[in-house]
């Protein structure tokens, strides 16, 4: 076979140059082993940008030969997490393509035919040594002081034909190892320029299981190599992957992708993203209403930065203007207010009638009810206001006033015995309107507040505790038309009975 190229990528192979005539494949390749936090997601994001930024395929794979991690039902989250996320694929375990398989559990005869290719030339050998026996050495060879002897020993590297022959004529399991050759491993990574290994580092490592499965670094290798994948853009966690990697590229005499590591995201604390430091789920984050542009613009922002210095750049601006080589080394914190922030900026941009869709299909028709003019009215009213969709719940009970209403403690230093008169000359003032349009009832309360010598806050604060239960919110003239007479005169009629109740108690009821 052709003499092992260990030197990875050429150095002067530019991750923003792409060949002429050359196709830019990139991939995301989850395990589904659970759900995508946004670490993972990140890496999806920035590989689909690239892709529709070079006018390539972004493709889709799955590497499910973990079984005892898989996670039923895991593969079709994260395939649901991504589509809502705003997230498309040219090939895919659910949308095909010309180069599958793409689940790697469905790629056995593909493995299998690149390791009878690695036996043939030699470079890949039969291990009859069972994982039991392979740590038993190891601990034996630490007790007996040698400490760098804690890898693979070659035991079945040197075995002669003959012994080799007679244990598979008996039909003793064999796994598959790489027989890891001397010099430097040269890997060349767009962020971290030329990373230099030294291959004595790695004892002969396992490419393919006595089950007949490929392990991580031989699968992956495979995979890119079949699905011509040009750009491998994965985190900074897989680096020490990567000299593995690139001997397995030389050995097959194939030129490696451009690899491109990137830092990881960090919990706001600094300690590493999990669970257990308040990180949650890509779902999750969809599912509390975060707008989907707003979480891609986020996650692409963790890893690099526009040369505008904008920081709010919706997807097809992220598209036009992603440049790998601005990544930066440095590990990042993932900050939940700025994300928030971000959020609303996009849900301020949208459309009231497309906000008002949203708020139904985030809310659902039992919290919101199908009245299509009052949907859109409380959209704009509160568009203002929220940062994330599912932020509208806290409003609606303002528009649909539970009954009794709940007085937070503002309502309640609002809403005192003295205010009672200026209540019923607003409530005798509102049952005197036909036209319930916003503009006439703020002029009638504001006439009822004349009449009663109130006006500005002490007119309407008192008025809004009493509609809302609450001192802030949106426009009152949205609330009273929401609300309706009949609802909006109830509720005042409520409020002026526990203003004027003897016991404390009962005003908070």
């Amino acid at each position: 076979g052709a003499a092992p190229n260990l030197r990875g990528a050429r150095p002067d192979h530019s991750p923003n140059t792409v060949d002429s005539g050359m196709t830019v494949r990139t991939r995301f390749a989850p395990s589904p082993t659970g759900e995508l936090h946004p670490g993972n997601a990140r890496i999806a994001v920035l590989n689909w940008l690239y892709a529709r930024h070079c006018g390539g395929r972004f493709v889709l794979r799955i590497e499910d030969t973990d079984v005892e991690r898989n996670v039923p039902g895991a593969e079709d989250e994260i395939i649901d997490s991504l589509r809502r996320l705003g997230l498309d694929w040219d090939e895919g375990p659910d949308v095909g393509g010309d180069r599958g398989p793409y689940r790697q559990s469905e790629r056995a005869s593909i493995y299998r035919e690149f390791a009878d290719r690695l036996l043939q030339q030699g470079v890949a050998y039969r291990c009859f040594c069972t994982p039991e026996e392979v740590e038993e050495r190891k601990q034996a060879a630490l007790a007996a002081g040698g400490g760098a002897a804690i890898g693979y020993d070659g035991r079945c590297r040197d075995l002669s034909t003959q012994d080799r022959e007679s244990l598979q004529d008996r039909g003793v399991p064999a796994s598959l190892r790489f027989a890891v050759p001397d010099g430097d491993v040269l890997v060349q990574d767009s962020v971290r320029g030329t990373v230099r290994f030294d291959a004595a580092e790695f004892s002969d490592f396992v490419i393919m299981k006595s089950d007949g499965l490929p392990t991580y670094n031989f699968g992956v290798v495979v995979d890119d190599v079949a699905m011509e994948i040009s750009h491998v853009i994965r985190g900074v966690g897989h680096l020490d992957n990567s000299p593995r990697q690139v001997m397995i590229y030389g050995v097959l005499a194939i030129e490696p992708p451009v690899f491109v590591h990137i830092p990881h995201v960090l919990s706001p604390d600094g300690s590493p993203l999990s669970k257990r430091h308040g990180a949650r789920s890509l779902r999750e984050y969809l599912d509390d209403g975060f707008h989907p542009d707003a979480l891609i613009n986020y996650l692409s922002l963790l890893s690099w930065s526009s040369p505008s210095g904008d920081e709010v750049l919706p997807p097809d601006r992220l598209i036009e203007e992603i440049d790998i080589g601005r990544l930066g080394a440095s590990n990042v914190r993932l900050d939940p207010e700025k994300l928030e922030w971000l959020s609303g900026e996009y849900i301020r941009k949208m459309s009231v009638d497309a906000l008002a869709k949203r708020l139904a299909e985030q809310l659902g028709d039992a919290t919101l009810p199908d009245r299509r003019d009052e949907r859109t009215r409380i959209a704009a009213a509160i568009q203002e206001r929220i940062n994330t969709f599912a932020g509208a719940a806290h409003f609606l009970p303002q528009f649909y006033p539970p009954n009794p209403m709940a007085w937070d403690d503002a309502a309640l230093e609002s809403l005192t015995p003295e205010v009672v008169p200026l209540l019923e000359a607003v409530h005798a003032s509102l049952q005197e309107i036909d036209d319930w349009s916003a503009d006439a009832v703020v002029a009638a309360v504001r006439a009822a507040g004349k009449s009663a010598g109130a006006k500005g806050r002490a007119l309407f604060m008192p008025v809004r505790a009493a509609l809302t239960g609450t001192t802030q919110g949106p426009e009152l003239g949205d609330i009273f038309v929401v609300q309706g007479k009949q609802t909006t005169l109830r509720v005042i009629e409520q409020s002026i009975d526990r203003c004027g109740a003897d016991n404390p108690e009962d005003r908070r009821a």
